[in-house]
């Protein structure tokens, strides 16, 4: 099968931390069409999302999203990894994504009433993995030990004849993604300690205090795709049964599961994967709270990104240990703010400079291995507030 390769990045430069990013875009730097028309992609591992927007007046125009048609090579980063290993097999990835999105360029384009020749800049948001898939990177390096990123994005390229912009990543599971929800979530500014968790099967997570960023992430698994009862209902129900007592702090129950009123059920085995999901998170939490040198009491706004984690209940996430009490933080949900950030990205180029500088400064935490982190993991099994 073979593929449309995106145009080689301009030379790079190298941050002091080693880790390497472009310089200043051409996106930022060069002169642009007001009155035309941008677009946004977000390349997620089970889905992608696309908007357009009037350049000049910031208007939402139109937007449409599909399933990655990559999820049927492989459901997970992990397996696409491998299967960009075989003969031809990231030619075939590649090609899956960027047919599927050229669809979607021409879906919303269509609901626009334009023609998808008239399109002018983008900004293409997504994970690393996914990104190095798109434009017909090797993955390889993001799949094995020491589990390191060969390119970090931050750069122009050319995507189906289009010119975009690729936000920066931080680290090989800290993506440009979680690089654009930082955005949207005002951390290109200084100010009071704030908590941003992007929960989903790979959870991401950030603080800010001050100048400073703390980022990591950590593998919560699929507990909120497994069972009958999805998403933020999950977690209302397990902390629904916690109060009535039903679960015990251990996650124990008296039977093989528990039913609700319309007949469907919750087994042990639910109850276990949501208690793995819930630890991961909250101890990738602590450590972040304990490098920023801070506390939940300190944190004045909890910022909650993705699908699942804009929707969820922050009472139960409290209640069953997710997130910490944050006794003085307001609980914003961002939606998907990997694409409201690209969106602010492209309406405000200026700030393309803030995202390389948030990307080269944030620390970025290591968990994998950690044995304090594997300390703390076990420790937030038990379905109680953790102590942070």
């Amino acid at each position: 099968m073979c593929c449309r390769h995106a145009e080689s990045c301009p030379a790079r430069t190298a941050a002091a931390s080693s880790r390497i990013f472009y310089a200043a875009p051409r996106f930022v730097t060069s002169s642009r069409d007001q009155d035309g028309v941008g677009f946004t992609a977000d390349i997620g591992s089970t889905t992608l999302a696309v908007e357009l927007y009037n350049l000049r007046t910031g208007e939402k125009l139109s937007r449409d999203g599909c399933i990655n048609p990559q999820s049927q090579i492989s459901a997970d980063v992990v397996g696409r990894i491998a299967f960009a290993e075989k003969l031809c097999g990231l030619e075939t990835l590649q090609t899956s994504a960027l047919e599927a999105l050229e669809a979607l360029l021409s879906s919303v384009c269509a609901k626009a009433g334009i023609s998808p020749a008239t399109l002018s800049d983008g900004v293409v948001t997504g994970n690393t993995v996914m990104l190095h898939i798109l434009f017909g990177k090797s993955p390889s390096s993001l799949g094995r030990w020491p589990f390191k990123a060969e390119w970090l994005a931050g750069c122009d390229e050319n995507l189906l004849g289009y010119r975009v912009w690729i936000p920066p990543c931080i680290g090989a599971f800290t993506g440009a993604d979680l690089t654009c929800a930082l955005i949207e979530a005002g951390f290109d500014s200084n100010g009071p300690a704030a908590l941003l968790c992007d929960i989903g099967t790979n959870s991401e997570i950030a603080i800010r205090k001050g100048d400073e960023i703390f980022v990591a992430s950590t593998a919560a698994g699929p507990a909120f795709e497994r069972t009958g009862i999805r998403g933020s209902e999950l977690l209302d129900t397990v902390a629904m049964f916690l109060g009535s007592g039903a679960i015990s702090a251990t996650g124990a129950i008296e039977t093989d599961e528990l039913t609700l009123n319309d007949g469907r059920t919750l087994s042990n085995g639910d109850i276990r994967a949501v208690q793995t999901a819930k630890a991961a998170i909250a101890a990738g939490i602590s450590i972040l709270l304990e490098k920023a040198e801070i506390t939940d009491g300190d944190i004045t706004e909890v910022f909650l990104a993705g699908g699942f984690g804009s929707a969820l209940n922050p009472v139960s996430a409290i209640a069953i240990g997710m997130i910490p009490p944050a006794p003085r933080a307001k609980k914003t949900p961002l939606g998907n703010a990997a694409l409201s950030g690209a969106a602010t990205l492209l309406l405000n180029p200026h700030r393309a400079k803030n995202a390389l500088a948030l990307a080269r400064k944030a620390k970025l935490i290591e968990l994998g291995g950690d044995a304090d982190f594997s300390e703390r993991f076990i420790k937030a099994l038990t379905f109680a507030p953790t102590p942070l």
